[in-house]
């Protein structure tokens, strides 16, 4: 009986380990939101007390969608903009981001249902810079 015991509880910990093991790999830090390339970029004048920096206009594809779709995202004082270079991420800033880039963006709030979608940004990564 004792063996019994042993035996379910080591599988039980194996299906745990399996079950924690999903979860971070669904949500680690690789994945993104969207990816597509920029068609358009409107640069705020800063007047005021206004968090937004820039907005860019994306065309591309949400996670979860295969339909290609236009996306408003705007870029606040909180989003960090990278550039990856191979397997690694170098800081780059708002000003680096040019019609034609292929970028991944990670939202940090809803996508709003307005024509087009609008969200904020908290991570931009530049995947392409032949812009």
């Amino acid at each position: 009986m004792k063996g019994i015991t042993i035996t379910i509880m080591a599988f039980l910990f194996v299906l745990f380990l399996g079950v924690v093991y999903g979860a971070i790999s669904a949500t680690g830090n690789n994945s993104v939101d969207m990816s597509g390339k920029i068609i358009g970029i409107c640069q705020n004048n800063l007047q005021g007390n206004n968090n937004v920096l820039d907005s860019i206009l994306v065309q591309g594809t949400t996670s979860g969608s295969s339909e290609d779709q236009n996306i408003s995202v705007e870029i606040t004082k909180n989003t960090v903009v990278l550039y990856k270079q191979g397997n690694t991420l170098e800081n780059a800033s708002s000003n680096d981001l040019v019609p034609g880039q292929v970028i991944g963006i990670k939202f940090s709030g809803p996508l709003l249902q307005t024509y087009p979608p609008q969200t904020n940004a908290s991570q931009i990564i530049i995947l392409d810079n032949q812009g």
